[in-house]
């Protein structure tokens, strides 16, 4: 999709994700596919964290965290100075978004231990019957990250994403608790301190606050201006939810397949939406490399499927008419069937608007 859509003069001017969708967000910002060639190839790779060890005090204090040290060392080798420099490259006009989840203690105190293991129960009863999930007591509230933001957007809930927080974004927007280590904390992401709240707070994977933007961009009067300001014509989504689910956060509380946005979007071939029609073979804290490179090979076989076909090539082109049928989607999942079929791509649910 990204060499399609460089060499046809319609790559994503606007690239927004939480979770691993962030990380593939930033992926598709740094204006090449090297970088996730780069990615999926050196996954698990030891040899990596060798390079980019954790720092002690959270090395010290989860010693076995098998999974932090490998989160933590690949971002920063998969976004070594040139792939920063793409991303950060003005006269691309480019703008990257990457969605965290600040979260506070509702008596005051600094979130500890205890609190990451409720979060993580959280996280793992998420699949659950909603009389079953476990949804502990806290405020959580989604922080966006994006680059070249106007000073006029600046707030506790939208702040500029930099080179220097660039790294630590993306870790506390991928960063599931306790079971990838311990949180973030503020001030790696905000080295100034200039947000009250963030005292007694610690951040952690985004999908926890906003999974899919649509609605609380349209809803939530923090996003507005911001939502205004990205805004573009067109919207390619790719997700990992073979049966299409569009959840506004990853607790599934609310699905957003019928919302009036989306559907609207869909109607007005404003939307394009890009899942699995497969079960993705690769788990949660999979470090095969023949596994991930099956998986990964199989989203790309269906990437090249899909540019095949009329229906994306226009679509991904501006021309009119792009999506026929009916299709339901937004920024994460979706069941959408168009002329195509079922449109279908790697496990990675990052948004991708293009102008």
């Amino acid at each position: 999709m990204m060499r399609w859509t460089r060499q046809h003069g319609g790559y994503p001017t606007v690239m927004m994700g939480a979770s691993a969708g962030g990380y593939a967000a930033a992926d598709v910002a740094t204006g090449t596919e090297e970088t996730v060639r780069k990615g999926w190839t050196a996954w698990g790779s030891p040899r990596i964290p060798q390079r980019y060890p954790l720092p002690a005090l959270v090395a010290d204090e989860w010693p076995r965290s098998r999974f932090r040290r490998h989160l933590h060392a690949s971002i920063r080798y998969v976004m070594e100075e040139r792939e920063v420099a793409g991303v950060f490259d003005a006269s691309a006009q480019r703008t990257l978004f990457i969605f965290t989840a600040r979260i506070r203690r509702r008596d005051g105190r600094v979130p500890g231990r205890a609190d990451l293991a409720k979060l993580f129960a959280m996280a793992a009863t998420r699949k659950l019957p909603w009389p079953l999930k476990y949804i502990p007591r806290y405020h959580v509230d989604p922080v966006v990250f994006a680059t070249n933001l106007p000073e006029t957007l600046h707030s506790e809930f939208v702040r500029p994403l930099t080179r220097e927080n660039y790294h630590s974004a993306i870790e506390a927007s991928c960063l599931v608790p306790l079971a990838m280590g311990p949180a973030l904390q503020p001030t790696l992401l905000s080295p100034d301190r200039a947000y009250p709240d963030d005292a007694r707070a610690v951040f952690v994977d985004g999908g926890f606050a906003m999974k899919m933007p649509m609605a609380i961009f349209e809803e939530d009067p923090r996003f507005r201006d911001m939502a205004c300001w990205a805004a573009t014509p067109r919207t390619l989504i790719f997700c990992c939810d073979p049966e299409g689910r569009l959840w506004e956060t990853s607790m599934r509380l609310r699905d957003l397949n019928k919302h009036p946005t989306v559907t609207r979007a869909i109607a007005d071939d404003a939307l394009l939406v890009v899942h699995p029609d497969h079960v993705v073979e690769a788990g949660f804290l999979c470090f095969d490399p023949a596994i991930i490179m099956r998986t990964f090979n199989r989203g790309r076989e269906q990437g090249r499927r899909l540019l095949a076909t009329e229906h994306v090539r226009r679509f991904l082109s501006g021309e009119t008419g792009a999506v026929g049928g009916t299709a339901e989607g937004a920024v994460g999942d979706t069941a959408a069937s168009t002329q195509a079929g079922t449109v279908a791509d790697t496990a990675t649910g990052v948004g991708t608007e293009i102008r």
